[in-house]
């Protein structure tokens, strides 16, 4: 099923898609948090999973039990995906100042990979996550509990989080209203695009 759910943007340039993973949490269409996350990722190629589109259960916790039983769902082929890139960027909107159900799901289910697969930790050490994060109610000052939760999350597992945009909209489509937010966006996209994992032609960069 991943490989149905699974899309590549590579915008003309010719580096490897596998480096840079957007995972989008949002139910919305157009999504306010993943619109500003391709603003960030604009002129890179990168591959985009959503959450919405896929099955992922909640975790079952056999941290202390000799087996932790394998799920039919679509959590494991996106793991390996996460496990192969360099840069992962989290779309996300704050539902009730947090993360949405199915990102929360995601996460905790890295507690059966930690269990599992003994070369997970290893694998996530390093990476260099992005977060953005858009809310209606003041996303700035109440939405820094979830840029909070990233950074210990990245802490405990060895990564680092190297940048946050955080914008404001509530109706669908309507972070172009929030000029603070695009202009974090396109500091953003200057930094991703200066990272090694992302060279850019200088042509390219250029024209913005």
């Amino acid at each position: 099923m991943l490989v149905i759910i699974l899309k590549s943007f590579t915008e003309g340039i010719s580096i490897d898609t596998k480096k840079v993973l957007l995972i989008s949490a949002s139910t919305h269409v157009p999504s306010n948090s993943t619109i500003l996350a391709k603003l960030v990722l604009k002129g890179l190629a990168y591959q985009e999973v959503n959450l919405n589109d896929v099955k992922i259960f909640d975790v079952q916790d056999f941290r202390f039990a000799p087996n932790w039983p394998r799920q039919n769902d679509d959590y494991y082929g996106i793991i390996e995906q996460l496990k192969k890139a360099k840069i992962i960027v989290f779309a996300t909107p704050i539902y009730w100042y947090g993360i949405p159900a199915i990102l929360k799901s995601f996460i905790d289910r890295w507690s059966e990979s930690l269990k599992v697969d003994t070369n997970f930790r290893e694998a996530m050490q390093g990476k260099k996550i992005v977060l953005i994060i858009v809310g209606g109610d003041d996303p700035v000052v109440k939405g820094q509990v979830i840029i909070d939760q990233f950074k210990y999350i990245c802490e405990f597992l060895g990564m680092k989080l190297i940048v946050s945009v955080v914008g404001e909209a509530n109706r669908p489509d309507t972070i172009s209203n929030d000029p603070n937010a695009l202009y974090e966006a396109k500091r953003a996209n200057i930094i991703l695009k200066k990272l090694p994992d992302v060279k850019t032609p200088v042509s390219k960069f250029l024209k913005g």
